[in-house]
């Protein structure tokens, strides 16, 4: 991973015979403690998807087991979830013993949500997890502070009883984030009444801010305890998405966290009540601190305004890459274009797939070889195990989807997502990585198929100011009120939108046509009709965010926005918050 006094070497595009060697070694010892390890767990011993392979262990010649999916896992993960949960049922279910956590997916595109039992490793199999959380959190040269916009929580509290019907272990159900922080730090839930009352020395807010389940309430904790800090260098949100709705709440509600500095005033927000107490003893009056944020003023529309607040922030950490780069110019407003922004990583419910290679480049991502098994299934190729190949096998500027096979008992398990190899690292061969899209995302109407990576790369393309203006965020959705079927995209502009927003519906049909030839191809034969473009009002996807946390009691910190909307409730609630459309 790089750090900022880091620069990374520039990747190679071919490999060495040594780093192919050495590439063939590390994954052969990645497999043989993967197997030793977890060849005792009931899902490898019982599973019928791994017989053939618990027969001939060949998986890193591309033989052996077929790749898995969440369903060949769901009858044993469920197991966790009876009533009651017996520890006999569970131990060794996936991996040796108990797990510390449950990680729950996010289930924003309106999937079932999914379970991923979570174990403690032995420190050389937890080299991501290791980096990952020094990266996070770390101590400042110069006495400065990092506001950790992280949540604490859990959905809920699984209790694997023993023979005797005495609890053996309580296991969150939480974010793969709160349960990795939880887990590295040894935060038991039977202690979290003592966490309450803690300031980490380094960090800007209470550890309790972190247990406020509502997202706006959270949020603005957050920002208070940032505000009343005037040696904040770092603040770390995982999202930029997150970032965005932070930065909005200083934004918004400027005035009254000002006064609440001044007057050392914890106000009565949703969800707060339980840590109010404790919060307040962090909140001394400081007149001082006050007086100097209004000297600042709310000056949001000055490029860099944080850093007028907080002259030594350095580095905010948010992944900006991907799906989440339609906001970054709204974010840079406020940070500036000296403020780094720095991703962590490419983590996930099932794994931490990929580190940040180098902060210079957000997008560029370094793929783990230490902790668990990392294939590549190529896209242009059928979806079978035979065609998986190796790190030390995959060619530069090819599109792959990723296929683990982790440490905590999931074999050839498809992620879903598609990554682009941009090289390797000359020091140990591991592949550098651009991600994508998820593979199975897209829309379609006719016979085209128009992917994640597409829609994004045509709002960018009508994200200009004589037109819409700068998009902030949006999402797509079919839209069927007319005799011929169109794409609807819902869109939040950063600011004001564009001099010409009517132009915007045929630049967009122009750019799909041009980029799909099937959507051109049916377009032109009247199966599709030219996009509608709604767009909503300020702060809305942020208003998703805590929409979508409190109506499945998600933790505040993984809800992200689906680019392509199916599911009806999601649809007619952002219909609610439409305030223009352009056909």
């Amino acid at each position: 991973m790089s750090f900022l006094d880091e620069f990374p070497p520039q990747p190679i595009v071919a490999l060495t015979p040594e780093l192919v060697t050495s590439l063939r070694k590390r994954t052969q010892a990645v497999l043989s403690y993967l197997v030793q390890t977890n060849s005792i767990s009931a899902y490898f011993k019982e599973s019928g998807i791994l017989s053939d392979f618990r027969n001939s262990v060949k998986l890193t010649e591309g033989g052996g087991n077929p790749e898995t999916v969440y369903e060949h896992y769901l009858p044993f993960v469920s197991r966790f979830f009876e009533q009651p949960c017996r520890t006999s049922a569970v131990e060794n279910l996936m991996a040796p013993g108990l797990p510390y956590f449950i990680a729950h997916s996010s289930g924003t595109s309106g999937g079932v949500t999914k379970h991923f039992p979570k174990y403690r490793h032995p420190e050389h199999m937890s080299t991501s997890t290791s980096q990952t959380m020094q990266a996070s959190n770390p101590t400042s040269k110069h006495g400065g502070k990092n506001c950790i916009v992280y949540s604490l929580g859990y959905r809920q509290v699984v209790e694997s009883l023993n023979e005797d019907g005495d609890v053996d272990r309580r296991l969150p159900v939480c974010l793969m984030s709160t349960g990795t922080i939880r887990m590295y730090n040894d935060m038991a839930v039977e202690r979290d009444y003592i966490y309450h009352t803690i300031r980490v020395p380094n960090n800007s807010s209470p550890l309790a801010v972190s247990f406020i389940p509502n997202y706006k309430s959270f949020l603005f904790m957050h920002a208070l305890f940032a505000l009343q800090e005037p040696q904040v260098e770092l603040i770390n949100t995982m999202f930029s998405t997150i970032f965005r709705d932070f930065c909005r709440v200083i934004d918004e509600q400027w005035e009254t966290l000002v006064q609440c500095i001044d007057t050392g005033s914890i106000p009565e927000l949703e969800g707060s009540g339980h840590v109010r107490g404790n919060l307040q003893s962090f909140l001394p009056p400081s007149p001082k601190r006050a007086a100097e944020l209004r000297k600042i003023g709310r000056d949001v529309d000055s490029p860099g305004w944080f850093t007028k607040i907080w002259p030594g922030l350095r580095t905010v950490v948010a992944i900006s890459s991907g799906p989440f780069q339609t906001v970054v110019p709204e974010l840079r407003h406020y940070i500036g274009p000296d403020v780094v922004l720095q991703t962590l990583g490419i983590n996930c419910s099932e794994a931490f797939l990929a580190l940040a290679y180098d902060h210079r480049d957000p997008s560029l991502y370094k793929v783990v070889g230490s902790d668990d098994i990392i294939e590549f299934l190529p896209l242009d190729s059928p979806e079978e195990s035979k065609y998986l190949t190796q790190t030390w096998n995959v060619e530069c500027k090819r599109k792959y989807e990723v296929v683990l096979t982790t440490r905590d008992g999931f074999w050839r398990y498809r992620l879903g997502d598609v990554v682009e190899v941009v090289g390797f690292d000359p020091r140990d061969g591991q592949p550098i990585i651009r991600y994508l899209e998820r593979r199975n995302v897209h829309i379609r109407l006719a016979n085209e198929i128009t992917t994640e990576n597409q829609l994004r790369d045509a709002i960018g393309s009508a994200s200009e100011p004589e037109s819409l203006g700068v998009i902030s965020e949006f999402c797509v959705s079919p839209d069927y009120r007319q005799s011929v079927p169109r794409y609807c995209f819902f869109v939040e502009p950063q600011n004001k939108i564009g001099s010409s927003p009517a132009s915007t519906p045929s630049k967009l049909h122009t750019y799909l046509q041009d980029h799909n030839e099937n959507y051109r191809r049916d377009s032109k034969a009247g199966k599709i009709s030219t996009p509608v473009v709604r767009v909503l009002k300020q702060g809305t996807f942020g208003d998703f965010r805590e929409w979508k946390i409190r109506t499945t009691n998600a933790g505040s910190g993984q809800v992200k926005v689906p680019p392509v909307v199916w599911d009806e409730g999601t649809r007619k609630w952002l219909e609610e918050h439409v305030v223009e459309e352009y056909s």
